[in-house]
This record gives C-alpha cells, sequence and structure tokens, in this order.
C-alpha cells in the first residue's frame, strides 16, 4: 500500500527524504484479525492484539493456525456453523462430495480511518512548505472478509477504498487468499496458501503488524532503480513494490510450525509487470524465512505446561530470522534520462534482498528489528536503438528497529529509527525517526498521536492524529 511521502529537491548528490508519516492515502490494515473473528468466537479484540493491529503472542498463533484458536474444540466456536454435507460423506469418498461448512452470518468487518494530518517539506528554493490540520475525514475505509470453511480451509479477502485528495475514491483489492490448513501430516506441521497476501517473508514488521500508523519505508519502499545504483525511497510510486521489498504477493506459499517453535516459510510469487503498456516478464520470484522462538508461548499457541501470563501482551522470548528474496525484472524497461539528457532503457535483470530478523519480549517492551541486504543486476540499454550500454551490480542496505512500550493495557508508546544506504554511493544515506502514541478508547476504537521526521533535515516532518475504529 503506498503511503504518501513528502519530497525535499533532487540535486546530483541529493536523496528523496521521506517525511509524511500517517499514511495519507493509504494505510495499514487490521492485521488478519478481524472484528469478525471476534463475533465467531465472543471474545474480545485483546484475546489476539495489545493495541490493534499489532498481536500478541495468541494472536500470532491464531493467524499461523488458519484464523483457528491454538487447541480448538467445539465449545469455542459460539457462531453457528451452517454445515455443507452430512460427517459421513467423509466416509463414501470419493462416491460422496467433502462436507465443509460456512458461517450462519456474513463474516464482514469494517475499519474506517480519521486523520489530522500536519507537514513540513523543504522545497527546492529553500523554501519551506507547510500543511496544517489538513481533514481527512474519512482517509480510508477498509471491508474485511474472513474465516473458515470447516476444519482445514480458512480465508481472507480486503477491499480499500482510499479518498485521494481531490475527494475521488480509489479502490484495491489488498488480499484475496484462501489457505489449506494441516490438509495432512502434524498439526500445524503444513498450511498451504494461494491468492494475494502478505508473505510471511516479512512476518512481524510489515505495515500490517506494526502498532504506528507509519510504514517501515526503509525496508519495503526503497527505489532500486537509478542509473549508479538506486537514490532513496519512492518505489511504490516509481517501480513495483515488489522490487524493493515485498509487502503484498501474488502467488503460493507453505509455512508451517516444528516443535512449536521453529517456523518455516517457502513462497512463489508473480515477478513484477511493467505497466504503460508493456506486458510482464514470465519469471517468478522465490522468498522464504526460518524463525526460532526462544522461550514464551510457542508459534502454535503452545505453553509447554506453564500457566499464560495475567498480562497477555506479556511473553518474556527472543524469536531470531533469516529470509531471502529472488526476483527478476529482465526485459522491463524502466525509462531514465541520463546526465547528457539522453533517455535509456534500465533494467533489473535480476535481484537479490536477504537479512535477518530479531524481536525480544521483557515484560512491558518489546524491542524488534530487521536488516536487509539488496543486489541488484542493473542493464542500461539506449532509448532509441536498444543497444546495450553498460552493466553494474549496485548493492544497498537498510534497517530499523523499534521498541514497543506498554504504560497501561489502554496506552502504547513506540520509537522507530530506520536508515537506508542507497545503492548510489554518491547519494546520502537517508534516517528517519518515527514517535507514536497509541490510547484505546474503547477496545475498538484507537487514537493515534504520531510525529515523524527526517533526522538530517529538521523542516522535513509531519505530525498527524488519527482515529481509527472497527466494527
Amino acid at each position: 500500500m503506498e503511503t504518501l511521502l513528502c519530497r525535499a529537491p533532487r540535486t546530483a548528490a541529493r536523496i528523496v527524504l521521506p517525511v509524511v508519516a500517517a499514511a495519507v492515502l493509504l494505510a495499514a490494515p487490521l492485521a488478519e484479525a478481524i472484528p469478525a473473528f471476534a463475533r465467531k468466537y465472543e471474545t474480545s479484540c485483546q484475546t489476539c492484539h495489545t493495541v490493534f493491529p499489532k498481536l500478541n503472542a495468541f494472536g500470532t498463533a491464531f493467524r499461523l493456525n488458519g484464523y483457528r484458536m491454538p487447541k480448538e474444540t467445539e465449545d469455542m466456536v459460539k457462531e453457528r456453523q451452517i454445515s455443507l454435507g452430512a460427517p459421513a460423506y467423509k466416509k463414501l469418498w470419493p462416491q460422496a462430495i467433502w462436507p465443509g461448512a460456512i458461517s450462519s452470518h456474513v463474516p464482514l468487518a469494517v475499519n474506517i480511518k480519521l486523520a489530522d494530518v500536519n507537514t513540513s517539506s523543504l522545497n527546492e528554493d529553500g523554501t519551506t512548505s507547510k500543511v496544517k490540520n489538513d481533514f481527512q475525514f474519512p482517509q480510508e475505509l477498509n471491508l474485511f472478509a474472513g474465516g473458515t470453511l470447516g476444519d482445514h480451509v480458512s480465508y481472507l479477502g480486503e477491499v480499500t477504498f482510499g479518498v485521494n485528495a481531490d475527494h475521488s475514491v480509489s479502490t484495491e483489492v489488498e488480499h484475496a487468499h484462501i489457505a489449506f490448513d494441516s490438509p495432512f501430516g502434524a498439526e500445524n506441521l503444513f498450511h498451504f496458501r494461494i491468492g494475494q497476501f502478505t508473505p510471511n517473508v516479512a512476518d512481524v514488521f510489515q505495515e500490517m503488524w506494526i502498532t504506528t500508523d507509519a510504514a517501515i519505508d526503509s525496508v519495503f519502499n526503497y527505489n532500486p532503480i537509478g542509473l549508479h545504483g538506486g537514490t532513496g525511497l519512492g518505489a511504490d510510486e516509481e517501480t513495483p513494490n515488489s522490487i524493493s521489498f515485498p509487502a503484498l504477493v501474488q502467488g503460493i506459499e507453505v509455512y508451517g510450525i516444528v516443535s512449536h517453535r521453529l517456523m518455516y516459510t517457502a513462497g512463489v510469487a508473480n515477478g513484477i509487470s511493467a505497466g504503460g503498456g508493456q506486458f510482464g516478464n514470465n519469471s517468478k520470484d522465490f522468498y522464504g524465512r526460518l524463525d526460532y522462538k526462544i522461550g514464551g508461548m510457542g508459534l502454535d499457541g503452545d505453553m509447554g505446561g506453564r500457566e499464560a501470563p495475567d498480562k497477555n501482551w506479556r511473553d518474556d522470548c527472543l524469536r531470531l530470522g533469516v529470509f531471502a528474496y529472488r526476483g527478476n525484472a529482465g526485459g522491463i524497461n524502466f525509462p531514465l534520462t541520463d546526465e547528457a539528457g539522453t533517455t535509456v532503457n534500465l533494467q533489473d535483470d535480476h535481484f537479490t534482498r536477504a537479512g535477518f530478523f530479531a524481536s525480544a519480549y521483557w515484560r512491558d517492551l518489546n524491542v524488534f528489528g530487521a536488516y536487509v541486504h539488496g543486489k541488484d543486476t542493473l542493464r542500461q540499454f539506449d532509448g532509441t536503438s536498444g543497444d546495450f550500454l553498460t552493466e553494474i551490480e549496485p548493492t544497498y542496505d537498510s534497517w530499523f528497529v523499534q521498541a514497543d512500550y506498554v504504560f497501561y493495557p489502554w496506552l502504547h508508546g513506540a520509537a522507530r529509527y530506520e536508515t537506508v544506504t542507497p545503492g548510489d554511493r554518491s547519494v546520502q544515506s537517508l534516517r528517519t525517526g518515527v514517535f507514536s502514541v497509541s490510547g484505546l478508547i474503547r477496545a475498538n476504537i484507537k487514537a493515534i498521536l504520531e510525529y515523524q521526521r527526517d533526522l538530517r533535515e529538521a523542516k522535513n516532518y509531519s505530525l498527524d492524529a488519527v482515529l481509527r475504529f472497527a466494527f
């Protein structure tokens, strides 16, 4: 999803500066755990969330279990299910259709977001442009559908309606996937997802799982396309998002949990499409991740015989992970103008993104972060003749660290530092700070006050107040 960015002017050695937080057009969805699930189980949002959309340990297990309670029994489900065929049909298969089940109510949920946006950005001529109290009422509306279809099938859909600056409405399908959960083998050993979804390669730190309103642009919004390597942020606007690091994919994924604490993920996804009348290439992208959790609740909800903590956001533990993503954008042209004013076409023949993730909980504090190292093979062609000109292999590095603290069950604070060292080494590295306070007015109504600042240029910042409610 796009996050509106205020940009400082570009000179030959100047980087694009992200300064506007609070997702002016599109913002984070509700972490794949939606009020439709609260109705199904007749439980509070705080069963799975600390402050939505962030999941606690139980909520993570619920999500990974295909939107089912760990060790779920029939009496846990309060909403009546409609059986699609008698259970005895299972014994008659393949001479009968395998039965299924659907909810007796339409499993829909709504998220609405209102924002008061205040921004400041430095212009090319040295002046400062400011926006004060831009009432974006509403800023966004998300319509969700999610649930289970019997014992081993689950699904999630999301349509986002974003309100643009001219009051027009943009519509986008964010999620639309079906999953087959533990169809064979040990419980939680194999889950298969197909459709459009947030890949587990970005588990925990993608915007749909964090407390801040601002996404982690240093990871998901880096633009690697440039004559001398990538220059800064802006992948959402200038190149397809997946060429940076995948926030959403269209593909097939398998993941599972081994011995309660080891999680694996492997997936294949569509490569980028060119847009602008160009066809996409036929290659596919591949990704994988391996995580291990030490202490706390198991990734499948297992407590190992221990009592769950009274304060369900506490989960004293350390989770470590490594991940990799390999993509191919060969044959897709990105037109650029070189120093002589000549149009050239740049192709990212193939690219890799590799890194590691860590998250530590200690009582009311959660500190987590990720590092991503990227390498691109950029091939340059003459914009007129199509002749090959040159090839370079720039690398870039991005990382962030965020601390979340629970002051009270209803009051949470967050602070994040993130940075990018671009592939074009003549461009200055980018550093951003985000400071956020979230308060639950009610269990499903959240207020956020958030400040985001370019730590290299004090005139680039945003201060936003956001109100979100879900039902």
